[in-house]
């Protein structure tokens, strides 16, 4: 059998979790769950799932078939599923994980935002009005997508004089 591998728990910055967290709790966790074999299989499944899903986006990205990426499952729901199904005598160390997780989810937002700013406001479209920018970089991260053929059909033609 491969050996298990041992992370000292008291290396975790707990800094950020202001007393949410219990560090002698979380060390508890870790220790008991390090010997469940059921929740060490869950996790490996989760990571051979994520790779595999990652080859399929990158085999339709290659063959152009767009639509069919939004198929696939996606990947953080994937796993948060796997720390929910984590019972709740755990819960140090899935407060710590949704932490963690939640990190990296806000930050992209965040830069994805300020990157499509920088994109729309360059210096050809430097006179651009806060109001202006604000409703352009709105469109541009939101998934809305109207429906011109309908909105074109209840728009009233205006008659000549």
């Amino acid at each position: 059998p491969p050996q298990k591998k041992n992370y000292d728990p008291a290396l975790l910055n707990m800094t950020a979790f202001g007393g949410v967290v219990s560090q002698p709790g979380l060390e508890m966790e870790l220790a008991d769950i390090a010997d469940k074999d059921i929740w060490a299989s869950k996790f490996k499944c989760l990571t051979t799932t994520l790779e595999d899903v990652a080859r399929q986006k990158a085999i339709l990205a290659q063959n152009h078939q767009w639509s069919d990426i939004e198929n696939l499952p996606k990947q953080d729901q994937l796993v948060f599923e796997t720390w929910n199904a984590i019972p709740n005598t755990y819960i140090n160390m899935k407060k710590y994980a949704f932490g963690v997780l939640s990190i990296f989810g806000s930050t992209y937002v965040c830069e994805q935002v300020f990157s499509n700013k920088n994109y729309i406001k360059n210096k050809y479209r430097s006179r651009l009005t806060d109001d202006s920018l604000q409703a352009c970089v709105k469109m541009k991260v939101t998934s809305y997508s109207p429906d011109v053929q309908t909105l074109c059909t209840e728009v009233q033609e205006q008659k000549s004089h």
